[in-house]
C-alpha cells in the first residue's frame, strides 16, 4: 500500500505581513494611550499642586491680615516706624509691591519658647517667587535676616490695595492706622490676575491722642463750673432758709 503524503499547512508571506501590521498598530495605539495617560496625570498633578499652593497662600494671608495688630517696629538704631504697615513699590527688596506688618496670635504654649506671640510678617516677590517673610523677634535690633517661605512660582505681578474708613480703595497706605480690608492681586505666568480681599481688625481711622491733665480742665462755660455754681447757689438757698427759720422761732423778730 502506498501511504498518502501529508499536506503541510502554514502561513503565507502575505498573512505574516498582515499580522505584523496589525501587531504594530496595536503597539502604537497602546503606546499613545499610555503616553496620553501619563501626560494627563502630570497635568492633573501640576494643577492640583497649583491649587494647593493658592489655597495655602490665601489661607496664610487670611490668617495674617485678620490678626494684624497696632505695633510699631524698631530698627537697628532703636527708632520706631512711623506707621503700623510698611508698604510700597519695591519694599522688602520686592520686584513689585511689598508689605510688612505685625500680627498677633503666634501660638507659644505656656511661654515655652523664648519669644512673644507677636510676629513680624511680610510678602514680596523675589526671583519671580512669591515669598512670605517673617522674623522670630518683632524688632530688628539684632540685625538678623528674615526667614523666607516660597508660596508661589512664576509670579508676574503683586499689588496691594487698602480700604479706608470712607469705603474707598487706596493704592498707598501711609497713615498710622489699620485699614478696614486689604485687597491682594496676584498674576502668574499665562494666567489671569487673581484678586482676593481680606478683612483686618482696623477701622481705617487715625487714633486721636488721649486727653491729658490739661485736656481734662474745663473752661468757664463747662459743665464742671456750672455744676459747682449750682452747688453754691444751693448752699446759699439753704443758708437763707435756715435764717428764715431762726427768725420764725424768735417770734418774727428781725
Amino acid at each position: 500500500m502506498f501511504k498518502g503524503k501529508r499536506s503541510q499547512v502554514g502561513f503565507t508571506l502575505i498573512e505574516v505581513m498582515v499580522a505584523l501590521v496589525i501587531l504594530a498598530f496595536i503597539v502604537t495605539a497602546s503606546h499613545q494611550i499610555l503616553d496620553t495617560s501619563i501626560k494627563a496625570k502630570e497635568a492633573s498633578d501640576e494643577t492640583i499642586a497649583e491649587l494647593e499652593g493658592l489655597q495655602t497662600t490665601f489661607r496664610l494671608m487670611d490668617q495674617d491680615f485678620n490678626q494684624m495688630t497696632k505695633r510699631e517696629v524698631r530698627n537697628e538704631a532703636g527708632d520706631f516706624s512711623p506707621t503700623y504697615i510698611i508698604h510700597g513699590r519695591y519694599s522688602l527688596e520686592s520686584q513689585y509691591d511689598g508689605i510688612a506688618f505685625i500680627r498677633d496670635g503666634w501660638t507659644n504654649p505656656v511661654s515655652l519658647l523664648p519669644r512673644s506671640e507677636l510676629q513680624a510678617v511680610g510678602y514680596r516677590v523675589k526671583d519671580d517667587n512669591l515669598e512670605r517673610v517673617y522674623r522670630v523677634y518683632v524688632d530688628e535690633l539684632d540685625g538678623s535676616e528674615p526667614r523666607a517661605q516660597v508660596l508661589l512660582e512664576n509670579v508676574e505681578e503683586l499689588k496691594f490695595e487698602f480700604l479706608d474708613d470712607k469705603q474707598k480703595w487706596q493704592d498707598n497706605w501711609q497713615i498710622k492706622a489699620l485699614p478696614l480690608a486689604v485687597a491682594v492681586t496676584i498674576q502668574r505666568e499665562d494666567t489671569e490676575p487673581m484678586r482676593r480681599i481680606f478683612l483686618t481688625p482696623g477701622d481705617g481711622k487715625i487714633e486721636q491722642a488721649k486727653t491729658g491733665q490739661s485736656g481734662g480742665r474745663n473752661s468757664p462755660g463747662d459743665n464742671g463750673l456750672d455744676s459747682a455754681g449750682d452747688g453754691l447757689n444751693g448752699n446759699n438757698n439753704s443758708n437763707n432758709n435756715n435764717r428764715n427759720g431762726n427768725n420764725d422761732q424768735r417770734g418774727g423778730r428781725p
